[in-house]
């Protein structure tokens, strides 16, 4: 599988989905973190066909790239590779879906519901997009913080 790296930079693509102050996030076999669904972007693939391709391998879901809405870009460590960035190009879905009914597909083992501030479990990319969007540390009322700093409702 080709994917666009450069140096100790891993280009990655993710989809963002929330439920009152709960993100969706994912995890792989073998990893102990949870990180937004979506991954690496291949080789000639745009940021959107490569979301397409991931969300469908990971999750079933069948996205058009016309249903997705660019978010926000953030840089952080990459997880589990060591002394490695990975650039997470962050993207928001105006798709009906009913994530209840959702189920882990391929490479991924469970996906959870997780609170902003579970942040033992979350990777420190997925981290570093929280404290972007400045959501950590705000409790006063997180359900309309998340929404307003994404920027849709849920």
């Amino acid at each position: 599988m080709g994917e666009e790296r450069t140096d100790s930079m891993i280009k990655c693509v993710c989809l963002v989905v929330w439920k009152a102050d709960r993100l969706l996030l994912v995890q792989s076999r073998n990893r102990q973190k949870y990180y937004f669904p979506g991954g690496k972007i291949d080789a000639g693939e745009s940021q959107q066909e490569a979301l397409v391709r991931e969300i469908d391998e990971e999750l079933g879901v069948h996205l058009k790239p016309d249903q997705l809405h660019y978010h926000s870009t953030v840089v952080g460590p990459a997880y589990p590779q060591k002394d490695m960035e990975t650039e997470l190009n962050c993207y928001t879905t105006s798709s009906d879906i009913d994530w209840e009914t959702i189920h882990p597909q391929s490479e991924v083992t469970d996906l959870e519901w997780m609170a902003v501030d579970d942040t033992e479990r979350i990777a420190p990319a997925v981290l570093k997009w929280l404290e972007h969007i400045d959501v950590i540390g705000e409790k006063d009322d997180e359900v309309s913080t998340l929404q307003s700093k994404v920027g849709i409702e849920c």
